[in-house]
C-alpha cells in the first residue's frame, strides 16, 4: 500500500470512528434526557390518572407497560416478584397501564404469572408517559416520590424495593 492511500485510508477511518463516537454521545444524551426529563417534571408533584383512586392504598406502583415491548417482557421476573410480594392493595397496589387492548393486555400477563390489582388502557398519555417501560410510585394522596425508565438496573430495583417496603 503506498503512503497517499495509507493516508486516505487513516483520514477515512478517523472520519467514520468520529461519527461513531458522535452518534454514541448523542444516544447517550437522549437517553439521560429521557430519563431527567420524567423525574424532574413529576418527582413530588400530585398526578391523577383516570381510573386510579390513589386513596384506596398507602402505595401505589403505575407500570406502564406493553406488550410488544422487548424491555417490559425482559423484566417480567422483576415485576412478578413485586407483584408475588406485595398482595395487599391497602399496603402496596400495582396498577397496569398500557397502550394496549385492556383485556388483551391483562390476559397476556396473566399467562406469563403476572396478576395486577388494577389494569387501565391508556392511549393518550395523560401523565406524558412516552417510554415502555415507565414505572412511578405515588404515595395516598397521588404525590410522586419516584419514577423510573427503561431497563432497570440492579441498584434501581433495590431503590424500589426499598421505596415499597418502607
Amino acid at each position: 500500500m503506498s503512503a497517499g492511500v495509507r493516508v486516505l485510508y487513516s483520514k477515512h477511518l478517523h472520519r467514520v470512528l468520529n461519527v461513531a463516537i458522535v452518534a454514541a454521545c448523542v444516544f447517550l444524551l437522549l437517553s439521560l434526557a429521557k430519563r431527567y426529563y420524567i423525574n424532574e417534571r413529576i418527582s413530588g408533584r400530585t398526578i391523577s390518572v383516570s381510573g386510579v383512586d390513589f386513596s384506596r392504598s398507602n402505595k401505589t406502583l403505575l407500570l406502564f407497560l406493553r406488550q410488544d415491548c422487548d424491555v417490559c417482557i425482559e423484566s417480567l421476573p422483576f415485576y412478578k416478584q413485586l407483584a408475588d410480594s406485595f398482595q395487599d392493595p391497602v399496603n402496596v397496589r400495582l396498577v397496569l397501564i398500557t397502550p394496549n387492548q385492556r383485556e388483551l393486555a391483562d390476559t397476556f400477563f396473566q399467562k406469563e404469572g403476572l396478576r395486577f390489582q388494577t389494569v387501565i388502557q391508556e392511549k393518550s398519555g395523560e401523565l406524558g408517559v412516552k417510554f415502555s417501560p415507565t414505572l412511578i410510585l405515588a404515595d395516598a394522596g397521588g404525590v410522586v416520590h419516584g419514577s423510573w425508565i427503561g431497563q432497570l438496573s440492579p441498584q434501581q430495583e433495590t431503590e424500589i424495593w426499598n421505596m415499597l417496603r418502607n
